[in-house]
């Protein structure tokens, strides 16, 4: 029963972290941000006690006030919207803007005694002088490309599912398509954060799938031997190699992206979930007589999942939240993908042996007693 307990226990943490994937998987992979539209800042008033910082694609604006003056940020139209400053965040909550921005594309209802002309009622948010909101302004307002984009049916049904933002492929097109504006008045004297919408192309995935392609090929030197062991050694000793480079997630988890501290803590436990699916199958391969190819499976199946399919988007776009080099992240998700094929061909070999499920019986012994 020893056996089978362990499996059981690896498949109920697989499936712990595929349910927490609907809840927490937004803010944990951050392919929602992921996209090829780029939203920089291209005039920033000479205010050395402001901080702006617009993140990937413009979906998050983030403005720190240092100084003893309070800072008002307009709202859509025209009306006081946020107030940072010594006494920390406040929110109008007669502002279009408070509703409109929990969304991404605007999508909600407004309460009836919303008026942007009325005076405004300040909702005390934070102590620190520090927010990050969602802003309409600052990026690409639809859930597909712009008309001088193509993008294809896998492209298209990725944007569909919301797993990505806007991908595809522009060619000569690719540029500078639309600026935007962020007014706000500090001390009476009104003043624009302006910046600019430009559509970048994504660098091909073949290299990086060619490049895991040949890293993941050791894995199969194991098909020359004739006991379990042998053949799935490399392969597991591969898998918790690339499970453990899946650990760069944490870090973004935390730092690549500025979310909510419950979002933050699903994100981590997403991922520490295929962690150790990924780490602990394959350790179990290695290290425990019974059960060897199926710890191997499930141990592939988590890398495939979370580094895999999960972050797939982040293959095919320009830009995505990370902390990292973007080549070490596009190289972590082809591996992701390519070690479960050469894992299922080693599986596919190991369950031919006769000795499988009869650790430390020779094949040849075997098939005498046969």
């Amino acid at each position: 029963m020893r056996p089978a307990a362990r499996a059981l226990v690896l498949t109920v943490a697989a499936l712990a972290g595929l349910a927490l994937a609907p809840d927490g998987a937004e803010a944990h992979t951050r392919t929602e941000e992921t996209t090829n539209v780029v939203s920089e800042v291209t005039h920033e008033p000479d205010l050395p006690a402001l901080t702006w910082i617009v993140h990937t694609g413009g979906l998050a604006v983030e403005l720190e006030n240092h100084g003893t003056t309070p800072v008002v940020v307009e709202g859509y139209d025209g009306e006081p919207y946020l107030r940072i400053g010594p006494a920390g965040v406040e929110r109008n909550r007669r502002s279009p803007a408070t509703y409109l921005n929990d969304e991404r594309f605007g999508d909600v209802a407004i309460p009836p005694d919303v008026d942007p002309q009325a005076p405004a009622e300040w909702v005390h948010l934070d102590d620190r002088p520090r927010h990050v909101w969602h802003d309409h302004r600052t990026h690409w307002m639809s859930p597909q490309p712009p008309d001088f984009v193509a993008a294809g049916g896998f492209a298209r049904t990725l944007m569909d599912m919301r797993l990505v933002g806007v991908i595809g492929v522009a060619d000569e097109d690719a540029g500078t398509f639309s600026t935007w504006a962020i007014p706000f008045e500090v001390a009476g004297e009104r003043h624009e954060l302006r910046g600019e919408l430009t559509w970048q192309d994504p660098p091909s995935a073949l290299p990086w799938l060619l490049l895991a392609g040949v890293l993941v090929l050791p894995a199969l030197l194991g098909l020359r031997r004739t006991d379990v062991l042998g053949v799935i050694r490399p392969a597991a000793l591969l898998v918790g190699a690339v499970a453990v480079i899946n650990g760069i997630h944490l870090v973004d988890d935390v730092a690549a992206w500025p979310s909510d501290p419950l979002d933050e803590l699903s994100g981590l436990l997403h991922t520490s979930t295929f962690l150790i699916g990924g780490i602990g199958g394959a350790l179990w391969a290695l290290r425990v007589d019974s059960g060897r190819v199926l710890a191997l499976g499930i141990a592939s199946g988590s890398v495939l999942y979370h580094q895999g399919l999960v972050h797939l988007p982040m293959l095919f776009a320009s830009g995505f939240p990370t902390v990292w080099p973007d080549s070490l992240v596009r190289l972590t998700v082809a591996l992701g993908l390519l070690q479960a094929v050469v894992t299922a061909v080693v599986i596919h070999s190991a369950l031919r042996l006769p000795s499988v499920g009869e650790p430390g019986v020779d094949p040849a012994v075997a098939g005498s007693v046969h």
